[in-house]
């Protein structure tokens, strides 16, 4: 058990450098917000700092349906993660996040509103640049009191030089 948890603690670092991450989900909107559940496509610019935190800026689109009416909603996002120790075994890193931003809403219930965000998920890296993410957050619109959730599957590409690896 000491050498698991010696191991989790000394896991490889994140690469440290900028990522990129497209993704695809589904967007479930508050049920008293006037609008519906869709699929969302999202895309995160972010970057990897030589250390458990990253940032990233993401925007994302959904067109919620409802009782026959379309209605857009465009995110935009500015989130801040926190890598938990990863699990070497299996190359899997947790993580935390936390966000602001803002969501335009298009349609009979158009509104653009501030958020605030949190959640986490978790990356399985397939190799030192590429990574598969999930991804879920609750999504609080502050000015009219709605919670959504977003629960997406991405692909993490990082650039930058090789992350340095702990001895022990």
């Amino acid at each position: 058990m000491a050498s698991t948890l010696t191991t989790m603690a000394y896991a490889e670092s994140s690469k440290p450098g900028f990522t990129v991450t497209p993704s695809i989900g589904f967007y479930n909107t508050d049920n008293d917000r006037d609008g519906g559940n869709d699929q969302a496509y999202a895309i995160g610019l972010g970057y990897q700092f030589e250390s458990p935190l990253a940032v990233e800026a993401t925007y994302l689109h959904s067109d919620a349906h409802k009782r026959g009416q379309d209605q857009d909603i465009n995110q935009v996002r500015m989130d801040g993660l926190y890598s938990l120790p990863a699990f070497t075994q299996v190359n899997l890193t947790p993580y935390l996040a936390a966000g602001v931003g803002m969501t335009d809403v298009d349609g009979s219930d158009s509104s653009t509103n501030l958020l605030i965000n949190a959640g986490g998920g978790v990356k399985y890296a397939l190799n030192q640049d590429i990574s598969l993410r999930a991804d879920f957050r609750l999504v609080k619109d502050i000015e009219d009191n709605y919670l959504d959730n977003v629960t997406s599957l991405g692909v993490q590409y990082a650039f930058g030089e090789p992350a340095l690896q702990h001895s022990n």
